[in-house]
């Protein structure tokens, strides 16, 4: 299943006593191929002691060792991407601190893919988190939706990528850590990501580390919200210092989870309400003939909730001179098409 170089990466990532500098250290070490082994070997043993080398050396290199890795690993269904395998992503690859093996369950072949990251916070309301599902709906008819596994913005993203099945999320643990029903489906249908070894505990760095890889693995990051602090902040830095594009869904003043949004459009990222905005930017065709048709009084509703933003059906029926009863029965059908939503009584606004 793996060659020998895979296995070497793999042998040497499932070794706890080192951190990644020094597994880099200690793979190029033990690389027959390597003409500067010696020089490598002598530098982790300045950190590590020459006692440590040559009994993590040993472990390394024993068949039980990495048959126990690989058999730990498949009893959980779980597959490993090296950085010496054939489908490793080249963005990813191409970042400061590629992982040295990507851990995955579910559709390898997502990991090939082009992909989009859409991020938020756990405090995103309930008009934007059928937003961002929507938006991810029609993004993963031409991209993989790549999110984290956090409730709110998260597990929107995840459940508008399950309509096609492009969707993966990266962990900030490994996959022994979380059986959530959001990330079953995702494994189910689509991917589930992490550069920790299956049994690796949550701990406040590894959201960090989780990031940087969602932002590597992108074409770009949407940002669906943000507070002042938000994590999705994190990532879309991660994305603007690999020179990814970064998306941002606009609030209006006052709103304390769109806050982080305003200020990443403010500093240069795209605003983008729509997926038209993002699949435009990252130069992709959209598929008009998936649009679902409008009569005239639809149409004519859409566009005005689209410039009006929220409004309630009895001024939306005074504006367009209509019936409210009609009006409210052409809102319940554009709810079904899924292009507006009401946001309480009847109160409607685009998504």
């Amino acid at each position: 299943m793996y060659s020998d170089t895979e296995l070497d990466v793999i042998a040497a990532d499932g070794i706890k006593e080192l951190n990644y500098k020094q597994k880099k250290l200690f793979l190029a070490s033990l690389s027959r191929a390597n003409a500067d082994r010696e020089k490598y070997k002598a530098e982790l043993i300045k950190i590590i002691g020459d006692g440590v080398y040559n009994k993590l050396r040993d472990k390394f290199l024993s068949p039980d060792f990495r048959e126990e890795l690989i058999a730990g690993y498949e009893k959980r269904r779980v597959e490993c991407v090296t950085v010496k395998s054939a489908d490793y992503p080249y963005l990813l690859k191409n970042t400061p601190v590629p992982p040295l093996v990507l851990y995955v369950r579910g559709n390898r072949s997502l990991i090939d893919t082009r992909m989009l990251g859409v991020v938020g916070s756990r405090r995103t309301t309930a008009q934007v988190i059928e937003q961002c599902k929507n938006i991810c709906a029609q993004l993963s008819a031409h991209v993989t939706v790549v999110t984290g596994v956090a409730d709110g913005a998260d597990t929107a993203a995840a459940k508008g990528g399950l309509e096609t099945g492009n969707v993966a999320c990266v962990l900030p643990y490994g996959h022994d850590a979380d059986s959530t029903p959001t990330l079953r489906e995702v494994e189910k249908n689509g991917l589930s990501i992490s550069e920790f070894p299956p049994m690796t505990k949550a701990q406040r760095y590894t959201f960090t580390l989780r990031n940087r890889v969602l932002a590597g693995l992108c074409d770009g990051v949407l940002v669906v919200s943000a507070g002042e602090k938000s994590g999705a902040l994190s990532t879309a830095n991660y994305a603007a210092d690999y020179s990814r594009d970064v998306f941002a869904f606009p609030y209006g003043i006052g709103v304390s989870s769109g806050v982080g949004c305003n200020t990443l459009i403010k500093n240069g990222a795209y605003l983008a309400d729509c997926a038209g905005d993002v699949l435009r930017t990252l130069d992709i065709e959209e598929d008009v003939s998936e649009q679902p048709e409008l009569d005239g009084d639809e149409r004519a509703i859409v566009n005005l909730l689209k410039s009006e933003g929220e409004m309630h059906a009895q001024k939306i029926a005074t504006r367009l001179n209509k019936k409210l009863t009609d009006i409210i029965t052409v809102c319940s059908m554009l709810e079904i098409k899924r292009l507006i939503i009401r946001t309480g009584g009847n109160t409607f606004s685009a998504l």
